[in-house]
């Protein structure tokens, strides 16, 4: 005959068997990383940006013409009281330049520069398994350099190329420093 003691040294046997167990397995990782990511579009193509290399994103702020003979740089804006650059996203990934910006990202680098696009449609987060690599480069609809392009999310069934934004930033850094570098006669 059972007693109600000895089912209850049962179950209390089986809970600390359970419990000593549950040391002997490896931990749980079940959390999936998430990826932070700012939708937005170029024409009519969705892309995306990671938040990690941006320093602020803003709507509608001024921006300052300068004669320059890089086409891309439409001038300057000030952030938090610093001078940045601003260049166009558009023409820099291969688009023809935007006729109208209103959004710019501050880039998170150890110089200021703005990046200026038309439109933004919404912060996401993606997990690793929602974002495809693909080494060799992206094909992109404005035809761009692939080699900012090497990551694409897919986000509610709209897949979108991922500018690398530091990627991009070096780009510029070196179009800038060749132009300083020719307009002071070196070959």
């Amino acid at each position: 005959m059972i007693t109600h003691s000895t089912s209850l040294n049962n179950t209390v046997r089986t809970l600390r068997q359970e419990f000593d167990q549950s040391f002997a397995q490896p931990p749980h990782t079940a959390i999936a990383q998430r990826e932070s990511l700012l939708a937005i579009r170029m024409g009519t193509a969705p892309y995306a940006m990671r938040v990690s290399e941006i320093a602020g994103l803003y709507v509608d702020r001024r921006i300052m013409p300068l004669p320059s003979p890089a086409s891309q740089l439409l001038g300057v804006a000030g952030f938090r009281g610093q001078i940045a650059p601003v260049y166009d996203l558009a023409s820099l990934c291969g688009y023809a330049r935007a006729s109208g910006t209103r959004w710019l990202i501050l880039l998170r680098s150890q110089e200021p520069v703005a990046l200026a696009f038309e439109t933004f449609e919404m912060h996401f987060s993606v997990t690793s398994e929602e974002i495809v690599s693909t080494p060799g480069g992206l094909p992109v609809a404005g035809g761009g350099p692939q080699a900012h392009f090497w990551d694409a999310a897919n986000s509610g069934g709209v897949v979108r190329p991922i500018i690398q934004l530091t990627s991009l930033l070096h780009d510029i850094q070196q179009r800038a420093a060749s132009l300083i570098h020719t307009k002071r006669g070196y070959p």
